[in-house]
């Protein structure tokens, strides 16, 4: 009995210390990852949510949706960082960037239509108006700066 104790302890102790190690190896992606975990947590609340006011079925294979998505979407982060780290650099990341920032818009997207459905209020419009605006006066800034230095010559 004593050598079954013995063994889980030190099987235990093993995978505690490459569990560690993994996860130092993470350290690059881990915002990608906390981000994504986040905004998933946010869209199964939302979703929720939503059926509630809506007053359809919450089912199993909706909330087994969240789990899946978390697996897999950790899976291709982590898949993105293996291959920067092998083709390109640890430092740039440019693919798990890439991949994690698609993830997490797509995210986005669920979580403000989710929210828009809730409050009655299309979000998306507000948004968009309020990026049109903003890259309007842009470039209105841009223009009136360009005018003024064609005057001063």
């Amino acid at each position: 009995m004593n050598y079954i104790s013995n063994f889980f302890s030190g099987l235990w102790a093993f995978a505690g210390k490459y569990s560690i190690l993994f996860l130092m190896f993470l350290t690059p992606i881990h915002p990608l990852l906390y981000t994504i975990y986040i905004l998933l947590i946010f869209d199964l609340i939302t979703g929720v949510t939503k059926a509630l006011r809506s007053k359809e079925a919450i089912t199993s294979k909706r909330m087994r949706d969240t789990i899946i998505k978390f697996v897999f979407y950790s899976i291709a982060v982590f898949i993105a960082f293996q291959v920067d780290i092998t083709l390109f650099s640890a430092v740039a990341l440019y693919l798990s960037k890439l991949v994690g920032g698609y993830i997490i818009l797509i995210e986005f997207q669920s979580n403000i239509e989710n929210i828009s459905t809730i409050t009655g209020v299309d979000l998306w419009m507000m948004i968009k108006d309020k990026v049109v605006a903003f890259f309007d006066t842009k470039l209105k800034d841009a223009a009136e700066i360009k005018d003024d230095s064609k005057d001063d010559k």
